[in-house]
């Protein structure tokens, strides 16, 4: 059977998700919210390798995820897998651009084929709403932050370097790598929440 988008959740099908041997739940959830999914990843305009690849690394998060979760009936899972889906793909989008950066865009890659080809200039109303936004989110963080601390955030989530490396690039323990890249990814995430909201800091 098809679930519809308005479905009221399962909150007894979240919690046995804990197990991953259940595969009766596992099943479920995938035909439940696979479709949501897709689309949500869909709206970045990613290459059909790019938003498959996408898609399968947000599943194999929230196989991770979900085993420590508890399902709160007072806040919306969908719109918590919605916020999750937005940041991933802004960290592939990123994680595309620094791959550009390091070797040149190859054909046929998402920055090819709707920033390259693009006509230059921020305002330019042909260039992805994503794009923009995700530009604007990090500029404005990277402004409230110090140098050391963006170099952090940028090895471990655009650059994929173990923590351990980042932090003796910079000079610090790893407790306090870790602490600084997640301090940024929240900042991130507030930013483009306020963003959502049309608010500005």
């Amino acid at each position: 059977m098809l679930l519809h988008e308005g479905e009221t959740t399962d909150g007894a099908l979240l919690e046995r998700l804990g197990d991953w041997a259940d595969h009766d739940a596992w099943s479920a959830f995938v035909l439940r919210y696979d479709r949501a999914i897709r689309r949500h990843v869909r709206r970045y305009r990613f290459d059909p390798d790019a938003t498959e690849e996408l898609c399968q690394r947000i599943w194999i998060e929230l196989a991770g995820r979900m085993r420590g979760y508890r399902y709160d009936p007072g806040r919306r899972f969908r719109a918590w897998l919605g916020r999750l889906c937005r940041s991933r793909a802004v960290d592939h989008w990123r994680r595309l651009r620094a791959e550009e950066a390091r070797v040149g865009p190859p054909a046929g890659d998402l920055a090819a084929a709707t920033i390259d080809d693009e006509p230059e200039g921020p305002d330019d109303p042909g260039r992805p709403a994503l794009l923009r936004e995700a530009a604007r989110v990090q500029e404005a963080v990277r402004r409230r932050v110090d140098a050391r601390t963006w170099q952090v955030f940028w090895s471990i989530a655009v650059e994929d370097a173990p923590v351990r490396e980042a932090a003796e690039a910079a000079g610090l323990s790893y407790a306090a790598a870790f602490a600084a890249q997640k301090r940024v990814r929240r900042m991130l995430r507030e930013e483009a929440a306020r963003a959502d909201a049309g608010v500005r800091p």
